[in-house]
């Protein structure tokens, strides 16, 4: 009988305007952004689900992805990777997925672009 479950908390959608690109001009003018994160955790069945010490906290995960976000970088790759070694370093036994999608990409035809980086 397994006595284990897995858990998976979203943080969906966050949408930030950024001055990330390869181009100089998509630094200069930003661009929006939208960052979903997932945390994949195996817990013991009977886990109690009531205390927030016991489990992420929406707010940090939210603040590193604004804080981050604030920096710019040359490519969304770069800024996935950084949102997930920020939150890798403060619960490292959980597996994050993180996913960038930018918006208005200057391509013909593309509505967005995305990158997701899980481990």
């Amino acid at each position: 009988m397994n006595n284990t479950i897995e858990s998976i908390l979203s943080i969906d959608n966050v949408r930030v305007k950024a001055n990330h690109g390869w181009y100089e001009s998509e630094r200069k003018l930003g661009g929006m952004y939208v960052i979903s994160v997932h945390i994949y955790k195996i817990l013991e069945a009977n886990h109690d689900f009531d205390h927030l010490d016991q489990s992420i906290n929406y707010e940090m995960v939210h603040q590193v992805i604004l804080d981050t976000m604030e920096e710019e970088h040359m490519l969304i790759e770069s800024a996935c990777k950084a949102i997930w070694d920020k939150l890798k370093v403060k619960y490292s036994n959980e597996i994050w997925e993180v996913n960038i999608r930018k918006e208005d990409v200057p391509l013909k035809f593309v509505e967005s672009t995305s990158f997701k980086i899980k481990g």
